[in-house]
C-alpha cells in the first residue's frame, strides 16, 4: 500500500525538490564567483533572472547614456558571462567585452531591448512567494553571509512598500568593481561561439 502512495504522491513532491535545488545550485554559483555577495546580492541575482533588463529599458536613451559612463568605470570583474538565477533565463555579460571592442555597443543595446519583453514578469505576490521559497533554501544553507538579517528585513520592507527593485550591497560594488549587462538565454545562445 505504501508504494501506492508513494506514487501517487512522487509527482507532487518532486516540482519542490527540483526547485530547492535549483535555487541552491544558483546560490552556490553566486558565492563561487562572488564569495562576498549579501543576501541582497543574491536576491538582485534571483530578481534579474525573473524580470530581465525591463526596468531599464523603457528610456532607451538614458539607457545608452548610463551604458557609456558605466564604460568609463574600471571594471575588476573578470567573469565573461554568467548565468543566474534558478532558471537560467538570464545571463550577465560583462562590459569589458564592449570596451574591448570584442562586442559592439549597438548590439549589446538592441539585445537588451529583445531580451526585456521575454522576462517572466511576474506580478508582485507571485514574485514575493517566489523570493519567500528561495528564503526557506538559503536559511537551511546557513551560509553565514554578513548582514544576512539586516538585509532580509530590508527585502521584507521593500515588499511591504509594494516595490521589488533592489541595487547591489556597497560592499559588493566596491570589491567587484562589476559592470554588465542583462541578456536573454536565446541571445546568449546565439551569441556563444561569435563574441565570447
Amino acid at each position: 500500500m505504501w508504494q501506492l502512495l508513494f506514487v501517487v504522491f512522487l509527482p507532487f513532491m518532486m516540482p519542490d525538490e527540483e526547485q530547492n535545488s535549483k535555487i541552491e545550485k544558483a546560490v552556490i554559483n553566486e558565492l563561487k564567483y562572488y564569495p562576498e555577495a549579501r543576501l541582497r546580492d543574491i536576491y538582485k541575482n534571483f530578481f534579474q533572472d525573473t524580470f530581465g533588463p525591463g526596468h531599464l529599458i523603457p528610456d532607451t536613451t538614458r539607457a545608452g547614456n548610463y551604458l557609456n559612463y558605466e564604460l568609463q568605470q574600471p571594471i575588476g570583474d573578470t567573469l565573461t558571462w554568467q548565468a543566474i538565477g534558478p532558471e537560467n533565463d538570464y545571463y550577465r555579460i560583462n562590459l569589458e567585452l564592449v570596451k574591448k571592442g570584442t562586442l559592439p555597443r549597438s548590439v549589446l543595446l538592441e539585445a537588451m531591448v529583445e531580451s526585456a519583453p521575454l522576462a517572466r514578469n511576474p506580478n508582485m505576490e507571485t514574485w514575493k512567494k517566489e523570493w519567500e521559497t528561495a528564503m526557506v533554501v538559503l536559511e537551511k544553507m546557513n551560509l553565514q553571509i554578513p548582514d544576512f538579517e539586516k538585509d532580509k528585513k530590508e527585502i521584507e520592507v521593500l515588499f511591504e512598500r509594494g516595490e521589488y527593485v533592489m541595487h547591489h550591497s556597497d560592499f559588493y560594488n566596491e570589491t567587484y568593481q562589476r559592470h554588465y549587462r542583462i541578456i536573454h538565454k536565446s541571445v546568449f545562445k546565439r551569441w556563444k561561439g561569435v563574441y565570447f
